[in-house]
């Protein structure tokens, strides 16, 4: 008898359920010792059958890193607007931080785990572009303010790359020099935002 074709509904399932399995592993084990045949023997399924819905495990991932950007961007769109576009970055950069310190290996997967090519995978950079929508856009808000000068992209490249720097250091327990990630995080915020209390 032949084999009943799969609905979009059942290859959605059985990907989200290889790609969950798939970050479990990535979790337990790093990102090095996931294979498709290691998901496909978690999953009771054989290599074969993994193969029908994904190329490689650099696809699998490419779904993940999808979701966890848009995730994200979800915790970033969830900020409200402040009436100060000052405050509204700070909150932004504190949401930003706590998704790195609650979500750590997702983290890690999005910005410290390279990706062989990026333009194979729309569907990431789509997701990412979200990401850093949120960011430029409140970036742009405080030029217009007059709340900081400069160039609005390079600021906001600026603004993202300190944040991102100072967070990697903490997930990698580097910040051991006397000050504690929640003393440098404000007060790196405030430097940035040109609003750093003046010094008696």
């Amino acid at each position: 008898m032949p084999r009943k074709p799969l609905t979009k509904i059942d290859i959605k399932s059985f990907r989200d359920t290889f790609c969950d399995a798939a970050y479990q592993l990535y979790v337990q084990d790093d990102y090095d010792a996931v294979t498709m045949r290691g998901v496909a023997k978690a999953l009771g399924c054989s290599p074969m059958m993994a193969y029908r819905y994904f190329d490689n495990k650099e696809d699998v991932f490419a779904s993940l890193r999808a979701l966890w950007f848009h995730r994200l961007a979800e915790a970033l769109e969830a900020v409200p607007l402040e009436p100060s576009p000052v405050e509204h970055m700070r909150k932004l950069g504190t949401a930003y931080a706590a998704f790195a310190h609650e979500t750590p290996h997702a983290y890690r997967l999005l910005y410290m785990i390279p990706i062989n090519s990026l333009k194979t995978y729309p569907e990431v950079v789509e997701a990412n572009d979200r990401t850093k929508r949120v960011l430029f856009d409140a970036t742009r808000r405080l030029v217009t303010s007059g709340s900081i000068h400069g160039d609005a992209v390079l600021l906001a490249h600026t603004i993202w790359a300190s944040i991102h720097g100072l967070v990697s250091l903490d997930l990698a327990n580097q910040l051991n020099q006397g000050a504690s990630f929640n003393e440098l995080f404000p007060a790196m915020i405030d430097a940035l935002l040109q609003v750093a209390h003046p010094v008696a």
